[in-house]
């Protein structure tokens, strides 16, 4: 996996134990870890969730299970400590930045961190302040000066000018749309990103995209909304506005109702990796 292109990415989570097992935000159980969507994808980089929901998952049983992807970025901690639903935010950002940052030492294909959904409206860190991610930067740099700092942002819920007091200490974002329509992708994206891109200019960029519909329906991404996104993110990275492009989550890849998403994908991922001649 580590020859694999580095602007692909996996949001991914690890089954540790049985399998098939239970996974964050997948109905049921899955049978597919993030070791064998990474190999199925070719995807080059990770973005590796499981820390989001626990400091203790940053262990060698499950990095072993992901290390020869070329490049990792660790999802860092927020806790629901009264129950799923129930709220009761525990932000451990700076605490699992601090982990984050030692185990890098041993795990040279660490190469940062990612706050999720950093400062939307309903998101455990909507009140964050730049001091804050200050601290979280400081101490995901501790003891790796070379790691970054990425957060989550979603078109039209937020915008662009108001991550610029938070620039100073973020290296990249990983940019979603939670409702997706013909309009947004053919009349409005390019606008929007160009603006995102603006604001983010000498930082990454990445494109996510959902494989299932959480915010239209929570039912597998409608086919002609695939295809629609595919066709937009592949223009903006050919051109460079885009650093590279994710795909959430590899749990649902074993499931018979996602498979023609799947297998879209995948033909569209090789065939613009085999169609674009690199010298």
């Amino acid at each position: 996996m580590n020859g694999f292109d580095h602007r692909f990415w996996l949001w991914g989570y690890v089954l540790e134990d049985s399998i098939p097992g239970k996974m964050m935000f997948v109905d049921g159980t899955t049978s597919c870890s993030a070791e064998t969507a990474l190999s199925l994808l070719k995807c080059g980089s990770l973005f590796w969730m499981n820390p989001l929901h626990s400091q203790e998952a940053i262990n060698e049983k499950q990095y072993n299970l992901i290390k020869d992807c070329g490049n990792i970025v660790v999802g860092l901690t927020h806790l629901e400590k009264n129950g799923p639903g129930l709220g009761g935010w525990e932000l451990q950002y700076k605490e699992s930045a601090e982990k984050i940052s030692r185990f890098s030492l041993e795990a040279s294909n660490i190469k940062g961190a990612i706050i999720d959904d950093f400062r939307s409206p309903t998101s455990p860190s909507r009140n964050i302040t730049p001091a804050e991610v200050r601290e979280i930067k400081q101490a995901l740099t501790s003891v790796n000066p070379n790691l970054k700092l990425y957060v989550v942002q979603y078109y039209t819920i937020q915008k662009p000018e108001e991550v610029v007091p938070f620039l100073p200490y973020i290296d990249g974002a990983a940019i979603w749309l939670w409702h997706s329509t013909d309009y947004f992708w053919n009349a409005l994206y390019e606008d929007t990103l160009r603006q995102w891109r603006e604001v983010f200019q000498g930082k990454e960029l990445i494109q996510g995209q959902f494989l299932h519909a959480y915010g239209d329906g929570n039912v597998p991404q409608p086919m002609d909304q695939m295809k629609l996104q595919c066709k937009y993110i592949a223009q903006w990275l050919d051109a460079g506005t885009l650093d590279g492009w994710c795909i959430l989550n590899n749990g649902w890849f074993c499931k018979l109702d996602h498979k023609e998403q799947l297998d879209y994908l995948k033909g569209f991922w090789d065939w613009y990796r085999d169609t674009r001649t690199v010298r």
